[in-house]
């Protein structure tokens, strides 16, 4: 048996199996309500010549029964094992009455197999069809078991189950039985949902028909169904109603790759005649074989295809300020045109549009009143079948030596790191090409432009460098047309550098407590942009205050703290900040005790840790003035905030807490009181 396949059914996107590196086993199913059909391909040639050899083994699982999961699956076997393909005797019959029978069976057993494009079999076609000859039994015997499913059983690519229930769901696993060392193939498996009824195929949709000459294109619907159908059958009616199938071979996508996606199928059908109207209708066919119903049918007619070509003959500018355009067209072609359109566009690329329509058709010139700065201008002639021929474009300027207004409205922003960005109004001439930015860096010295060519935004971004001797840059903007005539510069934009280095610290002078307030005096800061020096507060006898900003002195050199408690102890700080914002390192702090009462005795003599990581604690000593009345101890493990550990009374001076882990920092804070009740505080930060 030899059959020879000719290329234009030739499939590279064949079925749904596409050829992959990877070789493993794909498998698809289809429900017909009393029965399950089972198909599946290897997606190597080389892995589906050895399934022909060693063959496959088929495994249903029941998964769930009644809409509720098994807790245990149910597995059987089914059809042989291994399910191999039919001897080459058992294929007379089939392969007699159905091409695509024979077609798999020469794919599968026979001697040679011949790929012909064109009569010539000489040289490079031989050459390549030999070292092919593998993919192409692979690639024609795939598609022959798609297009007929009674074949893909008869080739152990293909089972009918016809023991199933509807109200049981399956999962069927596919195993190619090709030993491993010779070729590693990975199983392949399906889910089937159990249904009642058979699946119907679903129409194909979106069908359109263009009519052209002698011919019509017909497009539908691809992407959508692509893993449904792997081919269609496209049918003509005279009539609308007996229909004829145009293609003998079924008609497949040969443009479809994962690098190009194609949505539409396309289809040109040659017809014998022209304004005759045809209809069109489509039939998908799926892995299985099966034909879908008819698509909804389109119609069209074929017209003579529109030649007559307007071209511009001549084009002159007129004394109100616009043009007159005249062209020709022959006039025995008027019969074939309903009228003349004027297109306009920037470019000779366009985009154009429609400047004037419906021109009479033995109207030859047309005046165009008001014309942009550059005008591309084509006619073109509109048939009586929605056709259209254009001519080429022919360009016409006005004269123009206005230059445009100087650009407004300039403002600008400066971020730290010298990253300007400045912004205007936007010029409203109609004919602008954009702007160009100059520089100074210095407010006589001549500018230097920042763009290349005119910029068609109306802000622009610059870097300047901060640490230089040029406390400001200068800007300036001009406009310019697109016959680059340039406007006057702008006004001036003087953009202030961020300052970045802080101003010099303060510094405390001298400091007077008396009856309950404390002043403090201070030299200011020397730096010239110094704006204000804030003072701020802290009391050392609360343990979690924070600083307080108290005083903002703009040109004051003193201050005296009226707000004190009697005997408490306070930290100051005074900072410098200048007109940037930036704040000066603080002055040298100064700690003072508001008097009112006796000066506070120290309490706690002594507080320390010692971590013992081999009895896995820490040990706290301390000691205490003789007026201390009682101690607490406060703990923090790592950020976290502190919490009473314990509480003495001043005779006990040890500790142990075996409460402590490895790889954490504990803070402990000791609080003593005395019988005044002073109280002083101690931290002791232990790593263990």
């Amino acid at each position: 048996m030899r059959v020879i396949i000719y290329i234009y059914i030739f499939i590279s996107a064949f079925s749904l199996f596409s050829q992959t590196e990877k070789a493993a086993v794909k498998v698809l199913s289809r429900h017909q309500g009393n029965q399950i059909l089972l198909r599946w391909a290897t997606t190597t040639p080389s892995a589906w010549l050895k399934g022909v050899k060693y063959g496959y083994s088929l495994e249903r699982y029941t998964i769930s029964r009644n809409g509720v999961r098994l807790t245990t699956t149910e597995k059987i076997s089914l059809g042989k094992n291994p399910i191999l393909p039919d001897p080459l005797s058992n294929w007379e019959s089939l392969a007699t009455a159905n091409d695509y029978a024979a077609i798999l069976a020469q794919a599968m057993y026979g001697e040679s197999f011949t790929v012909e494009g064109t009569n010539n079999q000489d040289g490079l076609m031989q050459i390549i069809n030999k070292a092919r000859e593998v993919e192409q039994r692979f690639a024609f015997g795939l598609f022959a078991a798609d297009m007929n499913f009674e074949a893909a059983v008869k080739a152990g690519l293909g089972f009918v189950d016809s023991n199933v229930k509807a109200n049981e769901d399956y999962f069927y696993k596919v195993i190619p039985n090709t030993p491993k060392e010779i070729l590693e193939i990975e199983s392949g498996g399906v889910f089937v949902k159990g249904v009642s009824k058979k699946e119907v195929l679903p129409k194909p949709i979106d069908l359109y028909s263009v009519g052209q000459d002698k011919s019509i294109l017909l497009s539908w619907e691809y992407e959508l169904f692509k893993n449904l159908y792997v081919a269609y059958f496209v049918e003509r009616s005279e009539d609308g109603s007996k229909f004829q199938r145009l293609n003998k071979e079924p008609l497949v996508n040969m443009n479809d790759r994962p690098d190009s996606k194609v949505k539409k199928m396309i289809y040109i059908d040659s017809i014998a005649q022209n304004n005759k109207k045809y209809q069109y209708r489509v039939i998908g066919v799926s892995s299985f074989g099966e034909e879908s119903e008819p698509s909804e049918t389109t119609a069209a007619s074929g017209f003579k295809k529109l030649e007559a070509v307007p071209h511009i003959k001549t084009h002159k500018l007129t004394a109100d300020g616009g043009a007159e355009i005249v062209w020709e067209f022959k006039k025995e072609a008027e019969n074939e045109i309903t009228s003349f359109e004027l297109n306009s566009g920037p470019t000779v690329k366009g985009p154009f549009k429609i400047l004037q329509k419906g021109i009479p058709v033995n109207k030859r010139n047309v005046s165009v009143k008001k014309l942009a700065p550059s005008n591309y201008f084509s006619i073109s002639a509109i048939g009586k079948n929605n056709q259209k021929t254009t001519s080429l474009t022919a360009f016409v300027q006005t004269i123009d030596s206005i230059p445009p207004i100087p650009p407004v409205g300039l403002q600008a922003s400066i971020d730290t790191t010298g990253v300007v960005n400045i912004a205007w109004a936007k010029n409203l001439e109609n004919d602008l090409l954009g702007y160009r930015v100059f520089r100074a860096n210095i407010e006589k010295e001549e500018y230097s432009q920042l763009t290349i060519s005119p910029i068609s935004i109306e802000n622009f971004t610059d870097h300047v460098q901060l640490k230089s001797l040029n406390a400001k840059v200068f800007y300036k903007v001009v406009a310019v047309d697109k016959r680059y005539n340039m406007s006057d510069f702008s006004e001036v934009l003087v953009v202030k550098k961020p300052d970045i280095v802080p101003p010099a610290s303060p510094v405390f002078s001298k400091y007077h407590i008396e009856d309950g307030k404390v002043t403090l005096n201070w030299i200011p800061s020397n730096s010239e942009d110094v704006a204000t020096h804030k003072l701020f507060r802290k009391s050392l006898n609360d343990n979690e205050s924070d600083w307080e900003l108290i005083f903002n002195a703009i040109s004051e050199e003193t201050y005296t703290d009226t707000s004190l408690k009697s005997n408490q102890r306070y930290r100051y700080a005074i900072f410098a900040e200048d007109e940037s914002g930036l704040l000066s390192e603080p002055a040298t702090p100064i700690t003072v005790t508001a008097k009112g009462s006796k000066e506070i005795p120290k309490l706690i003599k002594r507080a320390a840790g010692i971590a013992d990581r081999v009895n896995n604690k820490i040990d706290l000593t301390w000691a205490l003035a003789d007026q201390v009345a009682e101690l607490s101890i406060y703990k923090a493990k790592n950020e976290e905030k502190p919490v009473l550990l314990r509480q003495y009374s001043a005779k006990i001076q040890v500790f142990e807490d075996n409460k402590v882990n490895p790889g954490n920092v504990y803070t402990y804070t000791f609080k003593a009181l005395d019988n005044s009740g002073n109280t002083e505080f101690k931290k002791e930060v232990i790593t263990y």
